[in-house]
């Protein structure tokens, strides 16, 4: 064989290989591409179905479909919503997967002027306009015999909780009856409707509360008035938000309720910055009251609270803009909480990240209490109290110098469990009526007079909260609008706590399991870490100035004014003060400066190294394997 020859059979098999290599890839490109497999390697195993969806839809007895309308090939769909989708498209097998004789999952691509998108729009599912004359399709309709349920359109920024989205709407298809919940509350949480003199002003209605739409789809909700004087039968879960000023009559509704059988949520709050009344009467210069109490109740079942005292906690205080020129600073009184801060062996709080409450009290039980408390949520060691009406007068680094450390930790929210005793001998008189204002007889009243309880009904449930504000939507969600729908986005971990526990005390333990699931968030402690120690060195800089200022001003005081004149007169050593304390004052402003500047270096040096060590440790590594597998096959050669 000639040379000649040699080099063309070399040559073709060479282009034969690299052509079979090309064929080899593709195939596999096109057959993954049909098959439905996923390994979840992350830590936690974020994305593969929870536990608690398992226990759901593995109870389900009756048949459901799961129609999902999708519109994947659509040309102007943004990469967004396409990986989106299919993502939604692979969940919903995995749902299928869990109960395959009892779900069945169909997709649909509802293409202008078909069938299938004359369904979706009579399922109430709105896409989105792309601005084309075409809409982008995508979301999920449950049937059940003759119910229905759906999600109109899945939104990307609610990735978070998508599989929490899902079941919930199972979940809310195939129950038999909806719990009821009894609302009383002096904040605006069912939203408000402004009367003329207030529309008048510009005031527009408000929403509900986030936390109460999410409730509502889960549980009926029913608001009760604050003269009640019993609680109707029919409420599983009484739901009592910043109590002000109750009479004796609505206190023996609630201790009826609890003695019963009844499962109580109270929120209390020293200083509730949602109370709009309260700042109304502090705009026109009134006496301000935002706490609120349940003193009767609370002393009978041996609980301690005072209602006029907040829990500053240092190691907990949460950076806010104090204005002025203090800027920046870590506020005591507004708590940001973390893992540590949680009760880890319960599922609801186990799974929690962040939380930030905002000027919560403090409570503990009596030693005779006849309640036994699981706190779920508390203070570090270096907390103390603080007058609630501080806030009203003390800028954040006054109020921060108030706070003593008392070596105590704080329960804000705890589940408190035990068998009760009324704090009433007997039901209270009826109130007595106003003048021009009729007494209603029982006959008229919705509710007959219950007979009275003396002694709980086996062990009584309370989760007592000590603050109402963490849950407003100022505090816990941002909503955002979406071709009419209002959508929520967590800030942080506010409102998964609080749905989480009146779904664990109305049962649906499941759907707590999966919320929790929804952060996915991992903080850089490193860089935490960094802010807290310039932070502490910032701080102790400010009161060394502070400090100096404070001794200038009291020389100043004692300065000798001349009669008849307003001029001041300086001896030679006052002047001199006044220059040490100038020039002391530019060289703590120059330490406080560089402070910063080394902060931001030591953050940015760690930015640029771990950014480095992503980029380079996997070329590095697979240049070195190679190099290594390149000298094998040499030293082979060789041989």
């Amino acid at each position: 064989m000639t040379e000649e020859k040699k080099g063309k059979l070399k040559f073709g098999t060479r282009s034969t290989n690299i052509f079979m290599v090309l064929v080899i890839i593709v195939a596999v490109n096109v057959i993954a591409a049909s098959l439905y497999f996923r390994w979840d390697i992350t830590e936690e195993k974020l994305y593969t179905l929870s536990d608690g969806t398992g226990e759901i839809v593995k109870k389900i007895a009756t048949p459901i479909t799961i129609k999902y309308y999708f519109r994947q090939n659509l040309e102007g769909l943004p990469i967004t919503y396409k990986n989106y989708g299919k993502k939604i498209s692979e969940l919903l097998q995995e749902y299928q997967a869990l109960n395959d004789d009892m779900i069945t999952v169909e997709t649909y691509d509802p293409k202008p002027d078909s069938d299938e998108e004359e369904w979706a729009k009579k399922y109430g599912l709105s896409g989105i306009d792309l601005g084309t004359g075409e809409r982008a399709f995508m979301g999920i309709v449950v049937i059940q015999e003759d119910k229905e349920a759906s999600l109109p359109f899945m939104d990307p920024r609610r990735e978070q909780f998508l599989e929490y989205d899902i079941t919930q709407l199972i979940l809310q298809i195939s129950q038999e009856k909806d719990k009821v919940i009894g609302l009383m509350s002096s904040l605006p949480v069912m939203g408000m409707t402004p009367n003329q003199f207030q529309q008048m002003q510009g005031q527009r209605p408000e929403p509900k509360w986030a936390f109460i739409e999410e409730l509502e789809k889960s549980f009926e909700i029913r608001e009760i008035k604050t003269d009640v004087m019993d609680i109707d039968p029919e409420v599983d879960i009484l739901l009592v938000i910043h109590p002000k000023n109750l009479g004796d009559n609505t206190l023996y509704a609630i201790d009826q309720f609890v003695l019963r059988g009844g499962e109580l949520v109270a929120m209390v709050d020293p200083s509730a910055r949602m109370d709009q009344a309260a700042a109304m009467a502090a705009r026109m210069g009134q006496m301000a009251m935002a706490n609120s109490d349940l003193k009767k109740l609370f002393d009978h079942w041996g609980i301690q609270y005072d209602s006029g005292k907040i829990v500053g906690d240092h190691q907990h205080a949460t950076r806010v803009n104090a204005g002025g020129s203090v800027g920046v600073v870590s506020y005591s009184l507004w708590h940001t909480l973390t893992q540590g801060s949680f009760n880890d062996e319960l599922v609801a709080t186990r799974e929690l990240e962040n939380m930030l409450l905002i000027e919560p009290g403090g409570f503990f039980l009596k030693k005779d209490s006849p309640l036994t408390l699981n706190s779920l949520i508390n203070s570090s060691l270096n907390s103390g109290l603080v007058a609630s009406y501080m806030t009203r007068f003390g800028n954040p680094t006054a109020i921060n110098k108030n706070v003593e450390v008392d070596d105590k930790k704080y329960n804000y929210a705890g589940i408190l469990t035990g068998e009760l005793t009324s704090a009433f001998g007997k039901r209270p008189d009826p109130p007595e009526k106003k003048e021009g204002e009729e007494q209603k007889t029982a006959e008229e009243s919705t509710i007959k007079p219950l007979p009275h309880v003396g002694k709980s009904e086996g062990n009584a449930k309370i989760l007592l909260i000590t603050d109402a504000d963490f849950i407003s939507d100022t505090f816990s969600v941002d909503k955002f609008n979406l071709l009419g729908q209002t959508f929520i986005q967590p800030k942080n971990d506010n409102l998964n706590f609080m749905v989480n526990m009146v779904e664990f005390l109305g049962g649906a333990e499941a759907m707590m399991k999966i919320r929790s699931r929804g952060k996915f968030t991992r903080p850089f402690t490193r860089f935490e870490d960094l802010l807290k120690q310039a932070q502490s060195q910032y701080q102790e800089a400010e009161e060394h100035l502070s400090a100096n200022l404070k001794e200038v001003q009291d020389k100043l005081s004692q300065l000798n004014v001349e009669k008849g004149t307003n001029k001041v007169v300086l001896t030679k050593e006052q002047i001199e003060k006044i220059r040490q304390f100038r020039e002391e004052e530019k060289k703590t402003k120059s330490e406080l400066r560089k402070i910063r500047k080394l902060l931001r270096q030591d953050i940015e040096f760690e930015k640029t190294s771990l950014t480095l060590l992503n980029l380079l440790v996997i070329p590095i590594l697979l240049t070195i394997i190679g190099l290594i597998l390149y000298y094998r096959r040499v030293r082979k050669r060789s041989k």
